[in-house]
């Protein structure tokens, strides 16, 4: 991924905060080209590694990829708005997205162990419903029809880790604009009904320093 120097941003923290928010991540292999959308836990290991860990049904072409270690780019995509060229004031300026996004990657791990692959799965039902909303009165306990369900579908799945030696972040957010038409994209975005623009509303206003825009960019 190209990134303008003006709307870098640091990989870890980035992805840090988008693999909680949003797990669901689009990984891609090469020779052949494939794409599958995925969840995958994100992990920092003490040595100070990222590993993505997920699992991918064993009929799913890409899956030769996975056992075979090849290298996999993932993608997690954060919150996105259109900017309208409108929103502008007396700068010339057109029409845009802002967003924010995460690409990482390297070489895939399967999982040999069959423990390891069903603990992978409960704990990413743990980590979803901890966070899932509505909370519906907190997180749902596997009963032991769930976990036979997790046991029927172990043999048709391969679970998998991503150790990260790659990675990359960008966060568009109007760096390029003036400090009034940043506040008056954070107005409109902020009077939005999906909630994904008003994170962007957000996404902004904490970053908001009152700077001059340095020069254009996308």
């Amino acid at each position: 991924m190209w990134v303008n120097p003006l709307f870098s941003a640091d990989a870890r923290s980035a992805l840090r905060v988008l693999a909680t928010a949003e797990t669901l991540a689009t990984l891609v292999v090469e020779a052949p080209l494939r794409a599958a959308h995925l969840p995958l836990l994100f992990e920092e290991r003490d040595d100070d590694r990222m590993v993505l860990i997920g699992h991918i049904p064993r009929v799913d072409p890409l899956a030769a990829a996975i056992t075979t270690g090849q290298r996999v780019l993932c993608v997690f995509h954060g919150p996105r708005a259109y900017v309208s060229g409108g929103w502008y004031g007396d700068t010339p300026g057109l029409s845009t997205y802002n967003f924010s996004v995460a690409h990482v990657s390297g070489p895939a791990e399967p999982m040999r162990d069959r423990a390891e692959l069903r603990s992978h799965l409960v704990d990413l039902i743990d980590f979803h419903e901890r966070r899932k909303q509505p909370a519906d009165g907190g997180p749902w306990a596997l009963d032991a029809r769930a976990q036979g369900r997790i046991d029927e579908l172990l043999p048709a799945v391969i679970g998998f880790r991503i150790l990260v030696d790659e990675a990359q972040a960008k966060q568009k957010i109007g760096q390029n604009r003036t400090p009034e038409d940043r506040a008056s994209t954070i107005a409109h975005l902020e009077r939005s009904p999906q909630e994904e623009h008003r994170d962007i509303a957000r996404a902004m206003r904490d970053a908001e320093d009152g700077s001059a825009p340095r020069r254009a960019g996308h």
